[in-house]
């Protein structure tokens, strides 16, 4: 990879106000325009997919959930995650993909899982009809891997029970880098 004099230059000043400042860099997802796509009655209603921000400083966005459940939720319910690369001004499925079961998902996966287990969801399974609401969602810094393959893209997820689609919807993301400071020196 042969780097342009503007390019290298760029590249070294950031390396050198890294050690200068004392800071670290961190690596975020940036979600945005939440979309259900479908929910299925008979097994959920009333639900609501929100991503926000809380200031104009902070660069981290965060995911809302609202649902009312109508059946038990366990590990016969199966999540899937499909990564989808935005390329050419559309979304290409990627080599990327996740599958879990809804308790296994809920209780031991670092990276979706561990802003999931929240309020109510931290009872052991199976989960019993109620309303749940998962509030400040993120993805963990530590868990996103640091050869992650695209920057932006969108991220589908469909819940199945039993070969029956449940409820599916998508996110847009996009994977950013931030220099944060430790302090003053």
């Amino acid at each position: 990879m042969c780097l342009d004099n503007k390019s290298l230059f760029v590249v070294c000043y950031l390396t050198l106000v890294l050690v200068l400042c004392g800071g670290k860099i961190i690596r975020y997802i940036l979600t945005e325009h939440a979309v259900i796509t479908h929910i299925n009655s008979s097994y959920a209603c009333c639900a609501n997919f929100t991503s926000k921000r809380h200031g104009r400083r902070s660069p981290m966005y965060y995911v809302d959930i609202h649902y009312r459940s109508l059946v038990p939720y366990d590990n016969t319910f199966k999540v899937d995650f499909y990564f989808y690369e935005f390329l050419s001004n559309e979304y290409r499925r990627g080599f990327v993909e996740m599958h879990f079961k809804w308790c296994d998902l809920i209780h031991k996966d670092p990276f979706f899982g561990a802003s999931m287990n929240q309020g109510k969801f931290r009872r052991p399974c199976p989960f019993p009809p109620d309303d749940y609401h998962m509030y400040n969602m993120t993805i963990p810094s530590a868990a996103i891997p640091p050869g992650f393959p695209f920057t932006k893209g969108r991220i589908f997820a469909n819940l199945t029970h039993r070969g029956y689609d449940v409820f599916g919807g998508y996110i847009d993301m996009e994977l950013k880098e931030k220099l944060i400071r430790s302090g003053k020196t």
